[in-house]
């Protein structure tokens, strides 16, 4: 009896979790709509080597800027985000998201 609860508390525990990042996603706009928001966008922010890239166009193979930003000290959802591309539409709102993802 005690095996089962310890089970069924396990499973409800990574279910809220598998919940709680798909909140978090959806919030940072990356489970939502990143594909077509990427094909609109000008600018594209990846990780680049370690660091967060802003990539014009946003298909680029190589990055306009490399910043100080290191994607290893950024939270899980930052550095999930980064790997599938964060798009922006212009320079402003890159600015916006490189200053929430800086210290």
């Amino acid at each position: 009896m005690r095996l089962r609860m310890k089970i069924l508390l396990t499973v409800l525990l990574a279910v809220f979790a598998a919940v709680s990042l798909m909140a978090v996603l959806t919030d940072l706009g990356v489970l939502d709509a990143a594909a077509p928001a990427a094909a609109d966008s000008g600018y594209m922010l990846r990780d680049w080597d370690g660091y967060v890239g802003v990539f014009c166009p946003p298909d680029g193979a190589e990055p306009v800027t490399v910043t100080d930003i290191r994607v290893g000290d950024l939270p899980l959802p930052d550095r999930l985000a980064l790997t599938m591309g964060i798009p922006a539409q212009d320079h402003g709102q890159v600015v916006r998201l490189l200053e929430d993802l800086g210290p």
